[in-house]
């Protein structure tokens, strides 16, 4: 059985907010899609783009990252 890899991406939105989401997109599918989305909006966020992204990949979501020290 193929076991399906899930990247984590850092994205920055018209906010200017660090966000990561991990998704079994590729970069390069995710590039595409990213542009498709964008068409003619003048400002992108990233809560609307992941809800789209979720309609492409289910299992997409937004991950929070911290730092961990020892």
């Amino acid at each position: 059985m193929k076991k399906t890899i899930r990247i984590v991406y850092r994205i920055f939105d018209d906010h200017e907010e660090k966000h990561y989401v991990m998704s079994s997109l590729t970069h390069k599918r995710l590039e595409n899609l990213f542009e498709k989305y964008k068409g003619k909006k003048e400002k992108v966020y990233a809560k609307e783009f992941i809800a789209f992204l979720h309609k492409h990949d289910p299992k997409t979501e937004e991950v929070e990252v911290k730092d961990f020290y020892f």
